[in-house]
This record gives C-alpha cells, structure tokens and sequence, in this order.
C-alpha cells in the first residue's frame, strides 16, 4: 500500500512537473514571438520612415534640377555637368544633337575598393532597356511573316493557362494578367527558364487589358523567339544586335562585363551622397531569369546606337517601329518603351544600377544617363528629362 502512494505521488510530481515545463516552453515562445513580432514592426516603420525621407530628397533634387535655367551664352559642358552634379551623379553621361556628340563624361568610380574610376566607355547592366530590343526581334518575325501581332499565346504555349485570351500584341504593351512573383533560385539554361516561367506564372483577370507591367510577358516572348527561330536567344539577339550594329562594348552578363566593368552600388533609401558601402551582387541564377528582359550590359556609346538605330529604320522599316512604337489606351507604354509626346523614353532598374535613355522620334537626339549607383532618393530620371527637354525645346546649343 505504501509502495502504491509513493509510486502515484511520484506520477504525480512528474505530471506536474512536465506541465511546468510545456507552460515554461510556452511562456518562452509566447515572449520570443512578442519580441520577433516588434522586431518586425520597428523595422517596417523604419524602412518606412526612410522611404518617406527618401521621397522628400527626391522631390526636393527633382526641383532643383528642374529649376535650372540653360542659356545659350553658357558653355554646354558646365551647364549639363551643373545638373548631374546637383543630381549627385555616378556613371557615365552622353547627349547627341543632330548625331553629334555634344556632351560625354564620366562621374565616380566605377570600383570603389580598387579604386577605379567611371569612364565614358565604361559598361552598366541596361536592365529593362533589353525590351525594346527583345521587342524589336519580335516585330522583325512579324515582318518576315513567321508570326503575328494578334496570335493568341496558346499558339506557343499550349497549357498556358488563359493563354487563348492573350496576344503577343498584348505581351508587347504590358496588358496580359501575367505575372512571375519569383524566378528560379538555382541557375538554369535558357530552355529550362522558359519552361520554369510557364509553369509559375499567375494569371489575374483584373489586369487583362490594362497596363499591368510584368517581365515574365517578355520573357515569355524571348521564348517565342526561340521556338520560331530554332536559336536560342542570345545567338538571335548577338546576330541581330551586336554583329549588325558592330557594337563593341555590349554583351551578356552571364560572360563577365571583362574591361571597363563596373560593380554595382545601393544606398539606403534616403541617402543621396555615394559613400560605396554597399555593393550589390548578382548571382547566375538572377541573371539568367533576366531572359529577354535585363541581363545585357551596354555602355553609353553601344546603347545610344542602338535606339537610334531602331528608330532611324536601320532594324526594321520605320512603318513597323511606328506599329510597334504604339501608345496603348492605359498608358504610355508599347512595343518595349514609353511613347512621350516629343520621343521615346526608357529605363532600367536593378542590382545597384539604373539607365535611362531619351531619344527625340528621328533617334537623332538624345540623352543616355548610365549609373552603377542607385539610390532612391537621388534617381537619374529627373536629370535626363531636364536635360532631354532643353534640348528639345532648344535651350541646348
């Protein structure tokens, strides 16, 4: 009998015990969460905080530079040099009037840690500036009769799901419901991109029909490129780009950016003076996901040779680049750029760099703004529209 109350009693403290200890474990889970939850709080409000900072610097650079007057009787070289300085510059700079070179300069480095500094030959990742070339390839199909604007997706790819309610046109100017939210984390060769895409879009109803932009629709029309082709996109893009306009300074990222590299910087979101603390890494993986829409590295020179190809007809008709070069009813995007009122415009974004190209509609004009040192509270955009504008307009001799 005595035996039997010590061994219950033993049960018992051991009951009790273990509800000390799951209560315990609970408490400290309760109090890890609590502290996890806060942690998460302060750092949203303080990415919060910077970004409304950020904002503010941008909006207040933004009217500096818009409030600065060229004049004719200034030298041109001081006055544009004026701008990217207010705009804290780092890159490298080119503006061509009547397909004369006016104005070209470096500003920075280009690495900080070796201490090498931006050249005007210089090569930055273009980013979402490759459409207008990917959308070029397409329309240069169109025009040799191998596919049309208004053929359905479903004709490429077949369990693509709301591919029948979708055009190539579509994909072109950014109004399909697509949408990639993440591209693949291991690195994969052009065909397996493609198919990684097809398998891991979203498709949302709402968007069908409005600006909607996504890069997934033009990666997917790299893909096509490839299946009407026979050739992998990057053979389409070096022969139809490259060998044909002799660029010298453009190429695949995927191969190394080789001499005049530059490495690519970001700052938190409200600084606007460069201290290069932060570079941004890309991996293999993240460049060949760019597929037809960012992972080519030009330098001003390449890049401005290009535009002003297309839009000179050197590429396509120029009947075909005002087809493809078509405003859409919700936007100012088509045909892989944005259609402003006096030109053409474009911009990329990623990894620490950001371009930005204005060209007037002959592509005899322009301004080229190529960074390797993005921050969002010093963007480029301003300094190019300021300076394109003047030019336009005449104020630029």
């Amino acid at each position: 009998m005595g035996r039997f109350i010590i061994v219950k009693r033993s049960k018992l403290l051991v009951t009790v015990l273990l509800g000390l200890l799951i209560v315990g474990a609970g408490g400290g889970y309760y109090v890890y969460h609590t502290e996890r939850q806060a942690a998460i709080a302060k750092k949203q409000q303080t990415k919060k905080a910077r970004n409304k900072k950020a904002a503010l610097k941008d909006s207040i650079l933004s009217q500096k530079v818009n409030q600065t007057s060229f004049s004719n009787n200034q030298d041109t070289n001081q006055q544009i040099t004026k701008i990217l300085n207010l705009s804290h510059f780092v890159g490298s700079a080119l503006v061509v009037k009547n397909d004369h070179v006016i104005y070209q300069r470096a500003f920075g480095y280009a690495n900080k840690a070796k201490n090498e500094r931006n050249q005007v030959d210089s090569k930055y990742q273009i980013l979402s500036i490759q459409k207008s070339m990917t959308a070029v390839g397409i329309m240069q199909l169109v025009k040799a009769g191998k596919i049309k604007l208004t053929d359905p997706i479903s004709m490429y790819y077949p369990t693509l799901k709301h591919g029948r309610q979708t055009t190539i046109r579509q994909m072109l100017d950014m109004t399909t419901g697509f949408r990639l939210k993440n591209g693949s984390k291991e690195y994969l060769p052009e065909n397996k991109v493609i198919d990684y895409a097809k398998h891991n879009v979203y498709y949302y109803p709402d968007k069908n029909g409005i600006s909607n932009y996504s890069s997934v629709n033009f990666l997917l029309l790299a893909g096509i490129i490839r299946q009407v082709t026979g050739e992998s996109y990057q053979h389409f893009f070096t022969e139809r780009f490259i060998d044909k306009l002799d660029l010298q300074s453009t190429g695949f990222l995927i191969h190394g950016q080789g001499q005049h590299a530059t490495t690519g910087y970001r700052g938190p979101a409200d600084q606007t003076i460069p201290d290069y603390q932060e570079t941004m890494p890309e991996t293999k993986a993240q460049m060949a996901n760019e597929l037809g829409t960012g992972q080519v590295y030009m330098s001003v020179h390449d890049l401005f040779t290009v535009e002003s190809a297309i839009l000179k007809g050197k590429l396509l008709p120029k009947k075909d680049v005002a087809i493809l070069h078509t405003r859409t009813a919700t936007g100012e995007y088509g045909g892989g750029v944005y259609n402003i009122s006096n030109g053409i415009r474009s911009h990329g974004l990623g990894y620490g760099y950001e371009s930005s190209v204005f060209l007037s509609p002959d592509g005899k004009t322009g301004v080229v703004l190529m960074s390797n040192y993005y921050r969002k509270a010093a963007p480029i955009q301003p300094a190019a529209n300021k300076i394109f504008a003047d030019l336009m307009n005449g104020s630029i001799k």
